[in-house]
C-alpha cells in the first residue's frame, strides 16, 4: 500500500479499537503509527488529521519505539539520519527508569495465571527434573507421583522460577525411548503437578512436537528443544533418521517439522539449544576464525532465523549454548567464560582469545540467554578427582564457580540441578554483579 492510504486505514482501526480525538499528545486508547517504508522518505503536506512524514520524525528521541525496533531490525539504517536503528538507541541518554523486555508465559488453564518476567535485572533459576531412568545426574531419582511432586514443591520453595520436565536422556549411551514411554513420562506428571498447586512456569524438555503438544496441553507453557526445532539427527541416542535432509538456509533437518510448527502456534517461550547431534561427537570447530564461540553463533543463528522464517516470535526465543553438546573440555569453559560474546554486537573471540571483528550475521544481540552447565562432565574433568569424575552429584561447587561467572555475564536463566544451593549462589552474584540489593 501506498503510505497515505496505509495511514488511512490505521486511523480507521484507532477509531475501530475505540479511539476518540482528545487533546494533540493526550492519551489514546490505541496508537498507530508508520515508522519506516524502506529506505522511502516521503511527506504528504498539510492534510488535517491525516499529516504523515516517513520516516516518523521522533523515531530518534523515543526509547520507547527505538528499544523494540532494535531487537527486531537493530542494522537497519534510518534513511535520512543514516545511523543504525542499534547506533539510535546507543545515542539516547541513559532513562531513570530505563525498560526491560519481558518474557511472557501464557497459560491455557483457567486456574493458573499468567506469569511475566522482567528480564535484565536478576538471573532467573530453571530446577532440573528428569522422570528418565538413565539421565547423567539424577536419573531414577524422579519416577513416581510423590517424588516428583516432593523435588517440585521443594524446588519452588527454595526460589526456582520455573521447573524444566524432561522424559528422555540425551546423555551418550542413553536408551532409545518411544513416544508413547516419552509422554507417559512427562505429561501425566505434569498436570499431576499443576493439579497440586504448582503454577510457576514449567517447561517441557523434548525435541518430539507430539510430547510437546501433549504437555502443553496438560499445563506447560514453554519448550525446551536440545536440537532447536531440527529434529533427531542420524545416531541421536538410537534414532536414525531416513530423510536428512537441508533446508534453504543450510540447517541439517531430519524431521517432518511439525516441531517448528508446533512453536509457531503455541506462541510460548522457546529455548533453542546448540547440539551437533551426539553429545560426546562432532567437536571440531577449527573451521572458524573465531572457534567456539563463533561456531555456536553462526550455527545456533542458522536455527533462529529458520524459526522466525516460519514465524516463531522473536520476543519468544530463548538462547543456550548447549554446554557439553558436541564440546571439548576447553570449549566448554570458552563457553561459560565469554558467554556475553554469544550475543554481543562488537567482538568475538578465537581460540586463542584474541579480538576479532563481529561479522553482522547471524545477529543474535539481545536474545534472552539460558545455560545449563550443571554438574557436566567437563567439571569433573577440571576437579581431575575420580569422585567427581565418577559422581555428577560431587559437583556442585563446581557447578557455583560456572553460575556465579555466568550471572557475572548476564545470563537470564541457569539451569540447574541442586536448587537450594545454586539460589543462594545466583541471589549473592546477581547483589555483586547487578546491584540487585534487597
Amino acid at each position: 500500500m501506498e503510505p497515505q492510504a496505509l495511514l488511512d486505514l490505521l486511523k480507521d482501526a484507532e477509531h475501530w479499537q475505540g479511539r476518540r480525538p482528545t487533546v494533540r499528545n493526550g492519551p489514546r486508547v490505541v496508537d498507530l503509527d508508520i515508522l519506516f517504508d524502506d529506505n522511502r522518505v516521503y511527506e504528504s503536506g498539510k492534510l488535517p488529521g491525516r499529516e504523515l512524514k516517513v520516516p516518523h520524525s521522533r523515531i530518534p528521541e523515543r526509547e520507547f519505539v527505538l528499544r523494540p525496533l532494535a531487537d527486531i531490525i537493530p542494522t537497519f539504517r534510518h534513511p535520512v539520519l543514516g545511523s543504525s536503528v542499534s547506533d539510535l538507541l546507543r545515542a539516547l541518554p541513559s532513562s531513570a527508569s530505563p525498560m526491560n523486555r519481558i518474557l511472557n508465559f501464557p497459560s491455557s488453564h483457567d486456574s493458573i495465571p499468567p506469569v511475566i518476567w522482567a528480564l535484565g535485572s536478576q538471573s532467573f533459576i530453571m530446577a532440573t527434573l528428569n522422570t528418565t531412568p538413565d539421565s547423567f545426574s539424577d536419573g531414577g531419582d524422579h519416577t513416581d507421583w510423590d517424588s516428583i511432586l516432593g523435588y517440585a514443591q521443594h524446588a519452588v520453595k527454595c526460589g526456582s522460577s520455573i521447573i524444566d520436565i524432561g522424559g528422555y536422556s540425551t546423555r551418550p549411551g542413553s536408551s532409545f525411548v518411544s513416544v508413547q514411554e516419552e509422554q507417559r513420562r512427562t505429561a501425566p506428571f505434569i498436570a499431576h503437578l499443576r493439579q497440586s498447586g504448582v503454577h510457576i512456569p514449567i517447561s517441557v524438555d523434548t525435541f518430539r512436537a507430539e510430547v510437546a503438544l501433549a504437555s502443553l496441553e496438560a499445563g506447560a507453557n514453554c519448550i525446551n528443544d536440545v536440537y532447536a526445532l531440527t529434529g533427531p539427527h542420524q545416531g541421536v541416542a538410537g534414532v536414525h533418521s531416513s530423510h536428512l535432509s537441508t533446508d534453504d538456509i543450510g540447517v541439517s533437518v531430519s524431521d517432518d517439522g511439525a516441531m517448528l510448527s508446533l512453536a509457531v502456534r503455541a506462541k510460548v517461550p522457546l529455548i533453542l539449544m546448540h547440539s551437533r547431534g551426539l553429545a560426546n561427537q562432532n567437536k571440531d570447530y577449527s573451521s572458524f576464525k573465531g572457534g567456539i564461540i563463533e561456531g555456536v553463533r553462526r550455527e545456533l543463528g542458522l536455527r533462529v532465523e529458520r524459526a522466525l522464517r516460519a514465524g516463531v516470535r522473536r520476543w519468544n526465543i530463548i538462547l543456550d549454548p548447549g554446554i557439553g553438546f558436541s564440546k571439548c573440555v576447553e570449549d566448554n569453559v570458552r563457553l561459560v567464560r565469554h558467554h556475553g560474546l554469544l550475543t554481543s554486537e562488537t567482538l568475538v573471540f578465537n581460540q586463542f582469545d584474541r579480538h576479532l571483528p563481529l561479522a553482522p550475521w547471524p545477529l543474535l544481540a539481545r536474545f534472552p540467554t539460558l545455560v545449563g552447565t550443571s554438574r557436566k562432565g567437563y567439571l569433573g574433568t577440571l576437579l581431575d578427582r575420580e569422585d567427581a569424575k565418577r559422581e555428577p552429584k560431587r559437583r556442585d561447587w563446581a557447578t557455583a564457580a560456572a553460575v556465579t561467572s555466568l550471572v557475572q555475564q548476564g545470563v537470564d536463566i541457569v539451569r540447574v540441578h541442586a536448587v537450594e544451593p545454586m539460589q543462594d549462589v545466583v541471589k549473592v552474584a546477581d547483589a555483586i554483579w547487578r546491584h540487585n540489593l534487597l
